[in-house]
């Protein structure tokens, strides 16, 4: 960060103007990941000068940013924003006046004081700054009238549930739509990026939410809920979504798998006017979303009407049809397809290692295993108790359906603490109201077989030492604590592994030692092979990760193989790279003041009754009424953010 003359981001004072500075502990980054380098910066948490920016036509492209963004719901913002952009422009030009600065200064406060959302008072509190630091400059500028020449900007908004998004969706818009009631937009708009609203509505693990402001006045908008409200209130209705297919361009490009990654990518590329061809081994689309996640918290008829959507915008789905096997990957690569791109999802389940492990053990299974032979309606084993070994989302999967599918008691062996387990907090509290036993700071030392059957699982107590790598309390065996918990099933859902079987001769294809595939960085280019582009994105290219995030990749990695069949390019696209590097400025800050008195809590979601849930595979939750959704969506505090940086 050499260079940086004045920085007031996030409260860390530099100024260099007067004397040298040490920059302390400013980590602000100069550059985006593209090289793309910034002279100077402004944004909702203060300014940045490096040098070659001019401050005072910074704060002139600042206010242009916000009279273009603000939603005029205010007169503060509405209004505000223009008079300080003229008076701002004035002073650049080289015929304002020192009125003209005052009115910045006045309004400035206002906006900070009196503005309706988060835009206008972060905005008023930026030019605050401005005033406070930049005062002088402008009064000689003002005196000298000498024109300020314009420089070049990059402009972004942002906000701090729309950053930790990785589809980056639009929340505070279409929570505001909610709010008037506008159901319908409020879709139409989600679904701009993000093709399997219902689904994500029921099973996302909201990091939206651990990223809302209003959480730190009384609890998160239920902006997930908000999401599965408008996709209920379209299918209730019999409605149909708001997308027309565009005019095709004739380019077709291979899509492996049908999961969420796949759906997505194939769902914008035929939006962008291209054909996809979605393989899929499954007979149905949503990989493992379909076949791992229970009925009980994803309806599969849902994800098959969401995901077979697609057709509707000109993609062609083939089931039944895995490649390594069905077709070899090199025959995508063999000139029908300019592309392809491969969302082949964890599929594989693992285990532990331990000893009396082995699929041919009746009543041991293996997690993604199990979850995909309940979907898939073959036999399971059933008998009285079973242990689950595991301590995240599918473990808790694992063991709400053993309950489902007869077991009459469930025990999850975790080796940490509950505090430390990685599944969402929700569906731990779903699982304990179910009475499934929550066996923790114990670890699996053998699987207790007699007969060709588990009998047991011998175990160890555990306790939590210093922290690991993880950042979490590395556990630490007791010594001499072993004991043995009688049980007849043991499902290890530990992690899940990729299937690379079908890139097995594929040699210019790199992987990683975590068995996924390499790619270049944001824009998933995997290997070119003569015109065809090779794209992977999803669990294949991350490991096991999120439903959001295989939607995610499979979005970004359309409009990048749009770029490189229409262009040539396999730069990554610019959108990106903002999104990344307005993701390192951190816009949300746990510790904030929001200055909010708590008014209401978030709405609580509608569940069956435990007693009648637990002996079916039927939808748990239930979503909210027209009334509560728009009580929610009130509580929005519209915390969009403006970020502008000279660049050049």
């Amino acid at each position: 960060m050499s260079g940086l003359l004045f920085s007031s981001w996030a409260g860390a004072k530099v100024d260099s103007r007067k004397s040298p500075a040490a920059e302390g502990d400013i980590t602000l980054p100069k550059a985006m990941s593209d090289g793309t380098s910034f002279k100077g910066l402004m944004g909702w948490d203060g300014m940045a000068i490096w040098g070659g920016a001019d401050p005072l036509d910074l704060a002139r492209a600042f206010a242009e940013g916000l009279s273009k963004n603000s939603c005029g719901q205010c007169i503060p913002c509405r209004i505000g924003s223009r008079v300080i952009e003229t008076s701002l422009s004035k002073i650049c030009f080289g015929s304002g006046t020192e009125e003209d600065l005052a009115t910045v200064a006045k309004l400035a406060g206002d906006l900070k004081n009196q503005a309706m959302c988060d835009l206008g008072q972060s905005c008023g509190r930026a030019f605050v700054d401005f005033v406070e630091n930049f005062s002088g400059e402008a009064k000689a500028r003002i005196a000298l009238k000498t024109p300020t020449p314009r420089g070049e900007y990059l402009t972004a908004t942002t906000a701090p549930c729309k950053s930790a998004c990785p589809a980056h969706l639009e929340i505070p818009e279409y929570v505001e739509l909610i709010k008037k009631g506008k159901f319908e937009e409020s879709l139409h708009l989600i679904r701009r990026d993000n093709c399997l609203p219902g689904t994500v509505g029921r099973v996302c693990v909201r990091p939206c939410e651990f990223n809302c402001r209003r959480q730190n006045v009384d609890g998160p908008v239920q902006i997930k809920f908000l999401k599965r409200f408008v996709a209920d209130y379209e299918l209730e209705r019999n409605h149909k979504p708001l997308v027309t297919a565009p005019e095709k361009k004739g380019a077709k490009v291979a899509v492996i798998g049908a999961g969420p990654a796949g759906v997505s990518c194939a769902y914008f590329l035929a939006q962008l006017g291209f054909k996809p061809v979605v393989f899929e081994a499954l007979g149905e689309p949503g990989g493992m979303a379909a076949v791992g996640i229970p009925d009980y918290r994803l309806p599969r008829e849902l994800l098959r009407n969401e995901a077979e959507f697609i057709k509707e915008l000109g993609a062609e789905i083939r089931y039944n049809t895995d490649i390594g096997k069905d077709i070899s990957f090199s025959d995508l690569t063999g000139g029908e397809y300019r592309a392809v791109f491969i969302a082949i999802g964890a599929r594989l389940g693992t285990s532990m290692g331990v000893p009396g492990e082995g699929d041919d053990v009746t009543g041991f299974y293996k997690g993604a295993d199990y979850l995909r032979d309940v979907a898939l309606g073959k036999k399971v084993y059933v008998g009285d108790t079973a242990i689950i070994v595991g301590g995240g989302n599918v473990a808790i999967d694992c063991a709400r359906t053993a309950l489902r599918t007869g077991f009459k008691k469930v025990k999850i062996v975790y080796r940490r603490s509950e505090a430390e387990m990685p599944a969402d907090k929700v569906e731990i509290t779903d699982a304990k109201a179910e009475n499934i036993e929550m066996c923790v700071l114990t670890n699996p030392k053998r699987i207790v077989v007699e007969g060709g059957r588990v009998v047991g699982v011998e175990v160890i107590d555990m306790e939590l030492g210093p922290p690991d790598a993880s950042g979490r309390r590395a556990p630490v065996e007791k010594v001499g604590s072993e004991h043995i918990i009688p049980a007849d099933g043991c499902i290890m859902a530990i992690g899940q592994a990729i299937d690379l079987g079908l890139l097995k001769d594929a040699t210019d294809i790199q992987t990683t030692k975590w068995k996924t595939v390499a790619v270049q960085g944001l824009n998933k280019l995997a290997a070119i092979r003569g015109n065809v582009g090779i794209f992977s994105g999803g669990d294949c290219e991350t490991g096991p990760l999120t439903l959001i995030a295989g939607l995610a990749a499979g979005k970004e990695a359309a409009f990048q193989i749009a770029r490189f069949i229409g262009e040539g390019s396999t730069e990554p696209m610019k959108e990106w790279v903002i999104n990344k590097y307005i993701e390192s400025l951190k816009p949300y800050d746990k510790k904030e003041n929001v200055g909010q008195v708590a008014g209401t809590e978030p709405a609580k979601i509608h569940h069956m009754p435990v007693e009648k849930r637990i002996r079916t595979m039927e939808e748990v939750e239930t979503g909210f009424t027209h009334e509560e959704a728009i009580a929610e969506a009130r509580r929005c505090l519209r915390c969009y953010r403006l970020v502008v940086a000279a660049v050049g």
